[in-house]
């Protein structure tokens, strides 16, 4: 579950992360028109003439979660009380209604029943068909489907910024851990919650539960029930949510406890010298480097020369460490063991100087010699007055 998580989830605040995001989109839209300004005009005068049904859907879905036509709300109510109980008839209603809303209409237009004055259900004429067959056609441009159809795409576009303005308020404390104890409290919740579902899920009537709360979500949207809500809210949920509040912020501050010391690890580096004739046991000080460049490192394949700084007090902590304020650079006197964790070889280490040393094909000592310094570091907090 782990690694399914780590290729699936984001990890959050990760540059690297980011700039393969922005890669893999970059990839993915090689194929795609690049931004043009015309490319936006034409292709919008596209999705407006022909979005007009999404609008009719959404009209219609508020026409019944309002109770405007009660007799719709109530057959939407019956038929999702038969998916709770039946769940099955899932693979059934898709079908039912592309047959009823949609071939059932078109068959009755080619074939329109005869007027009558008394209320019936239409009865489709016999014999060949007596009308066109209906066609779906993007409205005309500057029509008055076209001019409704952009008032509802720019109304959307508010209610879209609205509601994601407001998620994010909503989850930003709870979430970003901006206030660490705050945000703590609420995982553990969370985590509580999520196992104690999970260990009782198998014993929870779903079917009835999702029977009563889409029941009792429908009634809610019934003017008379919004009243009381409303009304039940002002008197007493509005006086108690900041008594609330500060219940869970107090129990909070007595029960989170963030006052962890800072991480602290080693940084190494290396110190090398040179030696430029074999010949003679004089060695130069080269530089300190973050690699010890041995014979099978890159920049040594590839004949670059190593990187680092002249001296000791230049070499700086890694990004977003700092070094330990009483810590200094010390030598790490078991060399044997870093050489057998890198698996370096063609070398050979003198435990009395802590060097490890090139060798020749004939087993003489090489050019280059290196020996680790240690020091520790620690996790650079964030300041507080930036945030």
């Amino acid at each position: 579950m782990e690694r399914l998580f780590s290729t699936a989830l984001p990890s959050g605040g990760d540059a690297t992360v980011d700039a393969a995001d922005v890669a893999e989109r970059l990839q993915d839209q090689k194929n795609r028109p690049p931004f043009s300004v015309p490319v936006m005009a034409r292709n919008f005068t596209r999705l407006n003439a022909r979005i007009g049904i999404v609008f009719r859907l959404q009209y219609q879905a508020l026409r019944v979660f309002t109770w405007r036509t009660p007799t719709h709300t109530f057959s939407f109510l019956a038929v999702y009380s038969y998916i709770c109980l039946y769940p099955f008839l899932l693979v059934v209603v898709p079908l039912a209604i592309i047959l009823i809303a949609v071939m059932v209409p078109a068959y009755t237009r080619r074939h329109p029943p005869p007027p009558s004055p008394l209320p019936a259900f239409p009865v489709p004429a016999g014999g060949p068909p007596l009308a066109e067959a209906a066609e779906i056609k993007p409205v005309p441009e500057l029509s008055r489907d076209f001019l409704m159809n952009m008032r509802d795409i720019q109304n959307a576009m508010d209610d879209f910024t609205r509601a994601y303005d407001k998620i994010v308020l909503a989850l930003s404390r709870p979430t970003n851990f901006k206030d660490e104890a705050y945000s703590s409290a609420v995982y553990l919740l969370l985590m509580t919650t999520g196992v104690v579902v999970f260990m009782g899920a198998p014993y929870v009537p779903w079917r009835f539960v999702f029977l009563v709360a889409g029941w009792a979500a429908v009634s809610a949207g019934h003017p008379r029930a919004r009243r009381t809500m409303k009304m039940s809210h002002e008197k007493y949920l509005s006086a108690r949510e900041k008594e609330l509040s500060s219940v869970f912020d107090i129990l909070v501050e007595k029960q989170i406890v963030i006052d962890e010391p800072p991480e602290i690890r080693q940084v190494e580096i290396f110190e090398l010298q040179r030696q430029h004739n074999i010949d003679v046991d004089e060695w130069d000080d080269w530089l300190f480097s973050a690699s010890p460049y041995e014979s099978a490192s890159s920049r040594r394949i590839s004949k670059q020369r190593p990187e680092g700084v002249r001296f000791l007090d230049e070499v700086q902590p890694p990004e977003g460490w700092r070094f330990v304020h009483d810590s200094a650079w010390k030598l790490d006197l078991r060399p044997s063991v870093w050489v057998s964790q890198r698996n370096v070889v063609g070398t050979e280490v003198d435990e009395g100087s802590k060097w490890v040393y090139d060798l020749t094909q004939d087993g003489r000592h090489g050019e280059w010699r290196r020996r680790r310094w240690l020091r520790a570091c620690e996790r650079q907090p964030i300041d507080p007055v930036s945030q």
